[in-house]
């Protein structure tokens, strides 16, 4: 039975209206059409807009009366949302945005991934898309330029990354050319001229060249020393991911109680697998070798995937979750672009492009070790962010678009991954060891990072030998990790002797994962550059587990699958919204 639009759904509605004319960037992860702009306004008059927008939406919000319980959830969390754009634009954390993932350096190289390209009409987009890419490095320049007159500098790391993926860009991964030689081979049978589409090109190109040598030149020389943002701005950052706030203190003693647990359960595993002594990474070196666990190629990637995909989606609709027949498509992709990611897009609004999960390989990886990434086939697609994106996407009848497709955090939709691998592990999908070893080691991922990301970036003291010993880590190991951190070469950072800094971030990820080298750099540098995003999965877990615990307690007679479908019912919320709503407290 649809609901009838009550007046704060239509404040909802104009605000998504109004953001997406701003944003072209948001009108293609939504599955529509471009336009001719072709990206945000990255300047500090486009920010401005998204600022005054966003206050006058807040009191229009405030005004207004709800209809029902939808609303009431909607007020709490637009409110919520408002709030902390407002919080945001007001201490400036709109300049100097530069990390290594998520950035205009990043937004203007990727998206093109998005755009189809199988009609006359999606080409012209992606034209005006090319064409606008000079347009985008300027506004983006103006942006940088405003934080460096008001000292807002990025970090040795982030400058260092930044000029890495811009030369990456406009040399072995460039989208523009990608894009152009695509069109060339859709042109050969529609008999099209592809001219536009080259100078568009060739000018985009010229802009990524010209904007990298003003970056290097004026901006990199002045990148400073401490990748640190102090407990502030790390709290409002935090805030700004879970859609919740914690106590820093209290949330970084968890994490390392955490980690000591999942190290127990690993341990137990490489004994039961290899026998007594052998250790955690020993074990995840020896499944690495064993050809049962191994595909190759790109292909046998995708295939085993999708294999993988399908499987969890014939087994887990209507009996753990409802899923709508719309829901059931879900494509694996293998990007072009390299970087190593494994990512999510959720399907269009009206289901024509569905759900995918993407993985950029890595050029000169040909082995795929499927124990370590069973766990991520499963987060990233079904029961993970697609049961989830997915579901709410299809709840037209009930929830506004705002509450179906714009509402994002990442501890709601990054916990609830987490917690749908462990559900999977619940549900017996972990029974072989080496599998369970793979999702432990995924959530050691997480909990390692909640540790040095708060301990970083909030100016923590280093846990000590002691407790390093009681996760598996040796002196030696730790020491060498130490000495030969990537980011050594950047020089001695400015914090005391006691408390973490990069290298030490990077000496205990790399003694806690069994990563490859350049991913790892690439996740440090995330972290870095990044704060209170990679603290947002683990912790958002743990969140999730106690709002499913406290609804189980309030409504005994409801199952499982009754409140995996009212959560992810209600759309992307703040996570103490998601509280409020299903537990009333």
């Amino acid at each position: 039975m649809s609901r009838e639009m009550t007046a704060l759904d239509k404040i909802a509605e104009d605000y998504v209206a109004k953001v997406t004319e701003f944003s072209p960037g948001m009108r293609i992860a939504l599955g529509l059409r471009a336009g001719i702009a072709g990206f945000d306004d990255f300047s500090p008059e486009g920010a401005k807009r998204y600022y005054q927008l966003a206050k006058e939406t807040k009191a229009l919000v405030e005004a207004c009366e709800v209809a029902d319980e939808v609303d009431r959830v909607t007020k709490a969390a637009l409110l919520f949302s408002l709030e902390q754009n407002i919080e945001g634009f007001e201490n400036n954390d709109h300049l100097g945005n530069l990390n290594n993932i998520a950035s205009p350096v990043q937004e203007i190289r990727d998206g093109f991934d998005l755009m189809p390209t199988a009609t006359a009409d999606d080409w012209q987009d992606v034209l005006y898309r090319l064409e606008a890419v000079p347009t985008a490095y300027a506004s983006y320049q103006a942006a940088l330029e405003a934080g460096m007159e008001l000292g807002l500098l990025p970090t040795r790391v982030q400058a260092r990354a930044a000029s890495e993926d811009l030369a990456s860009t406009v040399a072995d991964a460039n989208p523009f050319a990608r894009m152009r030689d695509d069109y060339r081979e859709w042109a050969t049978s529609e008999n099209a001229d592809s001219a536009k589409l080259d100078a568009a090109t060739e000018a985009a190109t010229n802009a990524a060249k010209a904007f990298k040598a003003w970056f290097d030149a004026e901006l990199a020389p002045l990148a400073v020393n401490d990748d640190r943002v102090g407990k502030e701005r790390y709290v409002r950052a935090s805030r700004s991911f879970l859609g919740a706030t914690i106590d820093t203190d209290a949330t970084y003693e968890w994490a390392k109680q955490e980690l000591a647990r999942i190290h127990a359960q690993q341990v137990a595993i490489a004994e039961e697998l290899f026998g007594a002594g052998t250790s955690v990474f020993e074990a995840m070196k020896r499944l690495d070798d064993d050809p049962k666990y191994q595909v190759y190629g790109t292909d046998g990637l995708k295939k085993w995937m999708q294999e993988t995909s399908d499987q969890a989606m014939n087994d887990l609709a209507d009996v753990h979750f409802t899923v709508k027949p719309q829901m059931r498509a879900l494509e694996c992709m293998i990007s072009t672009t390299g970087s190593g990611g494994i990512y999510y897009t959720g399907p269009s609004d009206d289901f024509s492009r569905p759900g995918r999960m993407w993985w950029a390989c890595p050029p000169d990886q040909e082995i795929f070790h499927t124990w370590q990434e069973k766990t991520t086939v499963y987060h990233e697609g079904m029961p993970g962010h697609h049961m989830q994106v997915s579901l709410a996407t299809s709840a037209k009848e009930q929830l506004n678009s705002w509450r179906r497709n714009f509402c994002w955090y990442s501890g709601h939709g990054e916990g609830w991954a987490l917690y749908a691998e462990d559900l999977m592990d619940k549900l017996g999908y972990m029974q072989d060891p080496a599998d369970r070893m793979g999702m432990l080691d995924a959530q050691r991922l997480r909990a390692a990072r909640v540790i040095v990301d708060i301990g970083v970036h909030t100016k923590k003291q280093l846990p000590g030998w002691e407790y390093l010993e009681s996760v598996g880590i040796t002196r030696e190991t730790y020491e060498e990790s130490l000495a030969n951190s990537p980011f050594v070469d950047l020089g001695d950072t400015d914090t005391a002797e006691d408390e973490w800094d990069r290298n030490h971030m990077w000496a205990f990820m790399n003694n806690n994962v069994a990563m490859s080298h350049g991913f790892l750099v690439f996740e440090v540098t995330r972290y870095l550059g990044w704060p209170g995003q990679a603290s947002s999965y683990k912790v958002g877990q743990k969140q999730w587990e106690e709002i499913r615990d406290a609804f189980t307690t309030a409504y005994p007679e409801k199952s499982l699958k009754e409140f995996h479908d009212m959560a992810l019912l209600l759309g992307g919320l703040p996570l103490e919204v998601l509280h409020l709503a299903l537990t009333g407290e």
